[in-house]
């Protein structure tokens, strides 16, 4: 049951992609976007069924300050989103509660405990002088933890695992939200 439901869910999640990315990295509109709409107006949160009662956004955040990329910055996301960007806790129990599925177009469909699910793009990264690295391959997103003054924690995945990093905070990475379920009695 559990591989026809994942097997149902990449083939759901193929079927909603909404950009292809050329060769050259351009989407056929001409744009950069990633090759899966993963950013927009939408404010639904998805409830994983994490103990810390988590939800994650189902998009990401587009920088529209970066006009080729929509990544941030560490202090760009921190300065925009605040309390709203997930922390390294929030990352690691996301890495550890969830099952992750590598989809050879570049994303990963993450499942929670309670079978609901956000995908999360290997859009890769903008290095400090504004070069993008490895694009489709690998992902990169900001937490909002820092570690010491120049460096901050972020999670990064690529089709054979997903890890905690730090580095540079001048590195412009993608962005999810997070926000704290309500307990309501």
């Amino acid at each position: 049951m559990n591989k026809i439901f994942l097997l149902s869910l990449m083939a759901f999640a193929a079927m909603t992609m909404s950009q292809c990315v050329k060769d050259d990295g351009s989407s056929a509109d001409g744009g950069h976007d990633s090759i899966i709409d993963t950013t927009g107006s939408s404010d639904e949160y998805v409830d994983l069924g994490l103990r810390s009662m988590t939800l994650w956004k189902k998009t990401n955040e587009k920088n529209t300050a970066d006009f080729s990329n929509g990544f941030y910055t560490y202090d760009e996301a921190v300065a925009a989103f605040g309390d709203d960007l997930p922390t390294q806790e929030q990352f690691e129990e996301l890495l550890h509660s969830c099952q992750w599925n590598w989809v050879e177009a570049g994303y990963y469909i993450v499942v929670g405990q309670n079978k609901n699910y956000i995908i999360m793009p290997a859009d890769g990264f903008c290095d400090c002088t504004g070069g993008l690295c490895y694009p489709r391959t690998y992902g990169f997103y900001w937490s909002s933890t820092p570690a010491g003054s120049e460096k901050a924690w972020y999670l990064n995945f690529y089709s054979n695992g997903v890890y905690m990093y730090k580095d540079q905070r001048c590195f412009a990475n993608s962005v999810r939200l997070v926000k704290k379920q309500l307990n309501i009695k």
